[in-house]
């Protein structure tokens, strides 16, 4: 099947252009960052560009906090506060950022990326290479670009690659619609099983949302041949 669409990585949507920072960048110079760049974080690495951290604005907005989090104990998150009152402190990114950062491959699939984001709760990840060094920064908002695919584009990726990868009959033509990314199949093919795997491959595809699968079948293989046989002998016995 090597026709078959190609997924899609963190690399294809990452953003590569990466303004980072080193573990004695000072406090303000890491404000100044976020703020002229427009992000929400900035990377530390170290000096052959292997990431040990990460800088985040809400880290840096604990310094605002500071005489809150100084005279009010929370003894029920205890360990959290020590942290908060540390950072709040912290003068360079060493003491700012949250160690070890979360990082993935360049190479990873988008679905991968997003189960981990949910999983760890985290809005962006830093995609590191084949060395480990940084490649880029993958967010939330990166993943959900692959939903901005158009209907055209969908649909001739269905049509044109995933239905011949198949090998579906091509006397049974499957139509595709694509309206705002959910694909509705219709037509007809031989066993259930093609219908089934249609479908399931159809809905795996990167962009698509839903699909609504109206497609009908000759031969029900889901079932034993045993069944499928006494079906047949009963036909031919009330004939």
């Amino acid at each position: 099947m090597s026709g078959m669409p190609r997924r899609r990585t963190v690399a294809d949507v990452m953003t590569a252009r990466v303004h980072v920072a080193g573990p004695l960048t000072p406090f303000k110079l890491l404000v100044r960052l976020i703020q002229e760049n427009r992000v929400s974080a900035i990377p530390i690495v170290d000096v052959n560009g292997f990431p040990v951290g990460i800088v985040s604005e809400s880290d840096l907005l604990l310094k605002e906090r500071r005489h809150e989090l100084e005279t009010e104990a929370d003894l029920l998150h205890l360990r959290r506060r020590q942290r908060e009152r540390a950072k709040a402190d912290g003068l360079v990114a060493s003491d700012l950022m949250t160690a070890p950062p979360i990082t993935i491959s360049s190479t990873t699939g988008l679905t991968a990326a997003a189960r981990i984001m949910q999983v760890r709760n985290v809005r962006r990840l830093i995609v590191v290479d084949e060395r480990g060094r940084i490649a880029g920064v993958v967010s939330r908002s990166d993943l959900l670009q692959v939903f901005l695919r158009s209907d055209e584009e969908l649909r001739d990726e269905i049509v044109d690659r995933l239905i011949p990868a198949l090998m579906l009959s091509a006397e049974q033509p499957v139509r595709v619609e694509v309206r705002y990314n959910v694909v509705t199949l219709t037509g007809e093919v031989d066993r259930r099983s093609d219908a089934e795997i249609l479908a399931r491959m159809t809905r795996e595809l990167d962009g698509v949302v839903e699909v609504v699968s109206q497609l009908t079948y000759h031969w029900d293989d889901s079932k034993p041949v045993q069944e499928v046989a006494q079906s047949a002998m009963q036909n031919l016995v009330s004939i």
